[in-house]
């Protein structure tokens, strides 16, 4: 089934509330966490604005980089959200990568995960990025199929991370000059 409008990317704000937190108990099943850092105690008011200062580069914890998080809306349901991050410290150099992005259960397999990946990279080249990290787990073949899609090639020079409990994370890189 194909989008009714062309999606529409933007950040959350006050009127999402309860999709935004509808998905996130819905993606928790697929062990993801559609609003990272949110939480249930937290004012919905104050997630938002944390996430908004730190596109702006505001109020970003140590150890953490500039960041986004952005929603795709299709004729007002939330199909997914892309994070962004501007640049890479020491761990999404590894692991973590320029985007990460997720897809409301009921609406994969139509083309969400790669109009979200493809927006992430617009977003980092706008900020100068030429060459976009994007991870993803060995055993999800929908991302690989998507970054693929995208134009990811794996890192030729570290492929992948083993991690301890046996999970392998696959890395690509996507030029960002040819996703205009």
């Amino acid at each position: 089934m194909a989008f009714t409008t062309a999606l529409e990317f933007r950040e959350l704000a006050s009127q999402d509330e309860q999709q935004a937190i509808d998905a996130h108990h819905a993606m928790l099943a697929d062990d993801f966490e559609f609003l990272p850092t949110w939480s249930e105690d937290q004012q919905w008011e104050e997630f938002i604005y944390r996430m908004s200062a730190g596109r702006r580069g505001e109020n970003i914890p140590d150890g953490w980089v500039r960041s986004a998080l952005f929603a795709a809306f299709d004729d007002g349901e939330l199909v997914g959200r892309v994070s962004v991050r501007y640049e890479l410290n020491d761990w999404l150099l590894q692991k973590g990568g320029h985007i990460g992005y997720g897809v409301v259960p009921e609406h994969r397999r139509r083309g969400v995960a790669a109009a979200l990946c493809q927006f992430g990279l617009r977003e980092v080249q706008a900020a100068g990025v030429d060459q976009a990290l994007v991870t993803c787990d060995s055993t999800n073949a929908g991302s690989i199929a998507t970054i693929l899609k995208c134009g990811g090639e794996l890192d030729q020079q570290f492929p992948h991370l083993d991690a301890a409990d046996g999970t392998r994370t696959l890395r690509y890189w996507i030029s960002t000059q040819s996703n205009r």
